[in-house]
């Protein structure tokens, strides 16, 4: 058998010792709130020719009626939409769709001046942080006991 010999027990022993030792990692603190939510993407859309409150008002109401779309906040002075929604239920297309009332509005991206880093930036890229961070969740056991 596999684990009838001195290495196969010592193999098992340091396999649940890892084990053990990820499950305390993972569950040393509370699970983020973060993690049981569905992330949200933010878009910037100048609406030109917006000029009365109530045109805000309505566009606003339309956007944010459109199912995926989180929040919707339009200034009037600036004529600056910015958009929460869920990339998995509405694409840009379709909140450029309805913003635009068929052809009312006219829908640009606003044009954004790409600022050079100030400062330290982390070394370590986000993706390999979010993906830590999704692996401390798993072996989180905390989480089995929360309700959101």
């Amino acid at each position: 058998m596999l684990f009838s010999t001195v290495k196969g027990k010592r193999f098992l022993q340091a396999s649940l010792l890892l084990l053990v030792l990820l499950l305390i990692w993972g569950s040393w603190e509370e699970p983020a709130l973060h993690q049981y939510v569905q992330p949200v993407t933010i878009l910037q859309l100048q609406v030109e020719g917006l000029h009365t409150p109530a045109q805000v008002a309505t566009s606003q109401q339309q956007v944010a009626a459109v199912p995926g779309v989180a929040a919707c906040v339009i200034n009037a002075h600036t004529q600056v939409a910015t958009v929460l929604f869920h990339e998995a239920d509405v694409s840009e297309q379709e909140i450029e769709r309805v913003l635009s009332v068929g052809g009312a509005f006219r829908v640009t991206r606003p044009i954004t001046v790409a600022q050079a880093p100030s400062g330290r930036q982390c070394p370590v890229p986000a993706s390999y942080l979010e993906t830590l961070d999704r692996i401390r969740f798993a072996f989180n056991l905390r989480r089995l006991f929360i309700t959101v």
